[in-house]
C-alpha cells in the first residue's frame, strides 16, 4: 500500500477509534465507507476495520469490566445470534435485491424509531419489557445479517435505560466483542488471502487505532448520562441519513477530514 494511502487509512482508523471509544459503537459505519472511497476493496476495508474494532471493544470491556453485568447480556446475545441466522437466510432469499436498498430501508426504520422516541420523550427505566428486548435484538440480528447495520438498534435499546454512561458503553462493548470475533473467523475462512493481508495491516495499525480509542474512552468517561444520550442520538441520526443518502453523506464526511 502506498505511503499516502496508508496515512489516510491510519487517519480514518484513528477517528473511528475515537468514535468507538466515546459512544461504544459504530466505528465501522464511519470507517468502512471512507476506506472504500479512498480505494480499498470491501473485504480489505471490512478486514482492517474488524481487527481494530475487536481490539477496541476488548479494551473497552476490560476498562469497564466492573460496570458490565454478564447476567443481563445473555438473553440479548442469544437473540442476536439467533436472528443473525434469519438475516443471512433472508439475504440468500433476496439475493437480487440491491444491498443499498436494504440499507435505505434500515435507515428509514431507524429514523422512524428515533423520531418516535424524540416525540414521545420515553421515560428512562431500570428494565424494559421483554418484548422490547426481543424486538430490538431481533431486528439487530436480522439487519446485521442483511446489511451489517444492526448496531444502532442495540444502542437504541441501551439508551432507554437509566444506566450510567459506563454501564451503557460497557454493555455495547461486550455485545460487539462476542459478535465480531466469530465473524472475523468466518471471513478468514471465506476470503482467505485477501482478508489475511487486511488483518495483518489492521494489526500493524493497532497502535494508531488504540490511541484513538483511548482518547474516545477519556471523552466518554467524562460525559454525563444526558450528554452521552445526546451524542448517541446524534450519531444514530447520521447513521440513518447515511444509509438513506449514502453518496451525499460520505462526500461530506470525507471532505471534513
Amino acid at each position: 500500500m502506498p505511503v499516502d494511502l496508508s496515512l489516510l487509512v491510519l487517519l480514518i482508523l484513528f477517528t473511528g477509534g475515537v468514535l468507538q471509544g466515546s459512544v461504544g459503537f459504530e466505528s465501522g459505519v464511519f470507517c468502512i465507507p471512507l476506506l472504500l472511497v479512498i480505494g480499498l476493496t470491501l473485504p480489505e476495508a471490512v478486514g482492517i476495520q474488524m481487527v481494530c474494532t475487536i481490539v477496541q471493544n476488548g479494551l473497552g470491556v476490560y476498562q469497564l469490566r466492573h460496570h458490565i453485568r454478564l447476567c443481563e447480556t445473555i438473553f440479548p446475545v442469544v437473540l442476536r445470534y439467533a436472528f443473525l441466522g434469519v438475516g443471512f437466510w433472508a439475504l440468500c432469499r433476496v439475493g437480487t435485491l440491491d444491498p443499498n436498498q436494504v440499507k435505505q430501508i434500515a435507515g428509514v426504520v431507524l429514523l422512524g424509531v428515533l423520531a418516535a422516541q424524540w416525540s414521545l420523550r420515553t421515560e428512562l427505566r431500570a428494565t424494559v419489557h421483554p418484548w422490547w428486548t426481543v424486538a430490538a435484538f431481533g431486528v439487530s440480528g436480522v439487519v446485521t445479517g442483511l446489511c451489517a447495520m444492526g448496531g444502532p438498534f442495540m444502542a437504541l435499546w441501551v439508551m432507554t435505560h437509566d444506566w450510567s454512561p459506563q454501564r451503557s458503553r460497557g454493555f455495547l462493548f461486550f455485545l460487539f466483542l462476542v459478535t465480531l470475533t466469530p465473524q472475523a473467523i468466518i471471513m478468514l475462512i471465506i476470503f482467505r488471502g485477501v482478508v489475511a493481508n487486511a488483518y495483518l495491516f489492521g494489526l500493524l495499525a493497532l497502535p494508531v487505532s488504540i490511541a484513538g480509542a483511548w482518547l474516545g474512552f477519556a471523552i466518554g468517561n467524562q460525559l454525563p448520562q444526558a450528554g452521552l444520550r445526546r451524542l448517541v442520538y446524534a450519531v444514530l441520526l447520521v447513521v440513518a441519513l447515511r444509509a438513506i443518502f449514502p453518496p451525499f453523506v460520505d462526500m461530506i464526511a470525507f471532505a471534513s477530514m
